[in-house]
């Protein structure tokens, strides 16, 4: 499957329950027109066919490690995998998740490879689209553009991203102790001091209702952020991550009182009142 043993990038799936959705993420995989590659899928010890849809992946010669036992979360499995791994290049994926097109991977790793060190983060554009095929919206632009806004909180599109393995040996891998925001967190460490790379296409279609996306998650991922800062050195609280922490605790509020439904209609009355398509209930 390989092009040698020692491939560029190593792809990383976190998964528990995703049966309805790997099956996809994987075919994106197989898909890239880029072959020095290795997949390896992680399952935190799903109850439906998750680990089945693995493993008959795995036979096939589709993917090339798979793990099913339980794990703490998301962030585990990733840090497992990658003690596992063997790519120069590290991009982690959830189920909900797929390559964009075939050319994905490769225009992610050659335009690494081509910075010869000087950057160890390379990412570029993500659609973020409902079950239902829905563009919620695209999300990523040059550094120049987001690094104001990364350091005020607001992160850079995660998945599919490829990060140095020289940069998580120097930076450690994610912190556990995070259960929304702890790619922000190490990614903070590194993009502080050294500048990423933006590769300007869509690289990866993102699922929108992720666990970072759920309205009862929103307020403790900015709490997570705002932690983050403060860790990394980063004093006070910008006006931005205050503005979106009180947003986030009035949609908590709301959310507890109106109840899943009633607050997903609401919520997307709001956006067709602003000329958008609905999200939360489509």
């Amino acid at each position: 499957m390989n092009e040698s043993n020692h491939p560029a990038v190593s792809v990383i799936v976190g998964v528990r329950n995703g049966a309805a959705t790997l099956q996809r993420c994987i075919d994106s995989i197989v898909a890239q027109d880029f072959a020095a590659r290795e997949t390896i899928v992680f399952d935190g010890a799903s109850t439906d066919a998750t680990r089945e849809i693995a493993e008959r992946n795995l036979r096939g010669g589709r993917i090339d490690f798979v793990v099913s036992e339980p794990d703490r979360g998301v962030y585990d499995a990733w840090n497992k995998a990658v003690r596992r791994s063997r790519g120069r290049w590290i991009s982690f994926l959830g189920c909900d998740d797929h390559f964009h097109d075939t050319g994905s991977l490769r225009a992610l790793v050659e335009a690494g490879e081509a910075a010869g060190g000087r950057a160890r983060i390379v990412y570029g554009r993500i659609n973020r689209v409902t079950g239902n095929g829905v563009l919620v919206e695209t999300i990523g632009v040059p550094w120049e553009r987001a690094r104001d806004a990364f350091l005020a909180g607001v992160n850079i599109p995660h998945p599919g991203t490829l990060h140095h393995r020289e940069m998580l040996e120097e930076h450690g891998l994610f912190d556990t102790s995070y259960r929304i925001a702890a790619d922000y967190h190490l990614l903070l460490g590194e993009l502080r001091a050294r500048a990423p790379l933006f590769v300007d296409r869509v690289v990866l279609d993102m699922g929108f209702g992720g666990m970072s996306s759920r309205p009862e998650n929103i307020l403790v991922s900015l709490r997570e952020v705002a932690r983050a800062r403060r860790e990394h050195g980063l004093r006070g609280t910008p006006l931005r991550l205050r503005m979106a922490l009180a947003a986030a605790t009035g949609g908590a509020v709301a959310y507890r009182l109106l109840g899943d439904r009633a607050y997903r209609r609401l919520a997307d009355r709001y956006r067709a009142l602003r000329g958008r398509p609905p999200i939360w209930t489509a």
